[in-house]
């Protein structure tokens, strides 16, 4: 029954295109007899013309956008750094590796001394025929008052005809892009050093530890 149930969720849209089809090849067929007073060859082209568009129309959006989604995750999301803040020597192993970031990149918030915190954004980038939004998650130092780095990403809601489905997803955001096709050990594995070196490009030992001082 669970797979059943799992099956509708996931093929529910389609119904609706199968649907479409036998409209979109009357349509055609009307406009290439009735309309094009030409040679057959015009007929049959302008009908399979119309054919086409007519079928691509109910997914427009949802092909729109995940190309603007694809050219917005290649071209403006990743992180940007504003400010280094340097850790004396507690906040770092002999090796020089960081005590405040666990093996996935993930800030101790506790051990730096709550002095540090996440802040999100949503911010609608397109709201007309496609649904956009550029998400953000900023380091906020409460010290200094200042945003030190940020990550930044967008996530698409899907096409109208989502809506129709038992079980409707919200969309995708540029991590599922870029986990499409990708082995799931080996993207995680890229993700973490991306988390990591990011981590690292806010946080440096202290001037007098690299100098061996107390």
């Amino acid at each position: 029954m669970k797979q059943l149930l799992g099956f509708a969720v996931l093929t529910g849209p389609l119904f609706l295109i199968l649907l479409w089809v036998p409209v979109c090849l009357a349509v055609a067929f009307l406009v290439g007899k009735k309309v094009i007073k030409k040679s057959l060859i015009l007929k049959i082209t302008g009908g399979l013309a119309i054919f086409l568009i007519m079928l691509l129309l109910p997914v427009s959006d949802e092909i729109a956008g995940r190309v603007y989604l694809n050219h917005l995750c290649e071209t403006e999301a990743g992180v940007k750094v504003y400010q280094t803040i340097e850790l004396p020597t507690e906040y770092w192993d002999e090796d020089g590796n960081p005590l405040f970031m666990n093996s996935r990149g993930v800030l101790d918030m506790e051990m730096l001394g709550d002095r540090f915190e996440w802040r999100t954004q949503d911010i609608p980038y397109v709201k007309n025929f496609v649904k956009i939004i550029n998400l953000k998650w900023m380091l906020y130092d409460k010290e200094t008052q200042k945003i030190i780095g940020e990550k930044n990403s967008f996530l698409r809601h899907y096409g109208w005809i989502n809506m129709f489905s038992p079980a409707p997803n919200i969309g995708e955001g540029c991590r599922d892009l870029l986990a499409t096709n990708q082995n799931k050990d080996i993207f995680e594995a890229h993700q973490i050093s991306i988390e990591k070196k990011f981590i690292l490009q806010m946080f440096s030992p202290s001037t007098a530890q690299d100098r061996g001082e107390k």
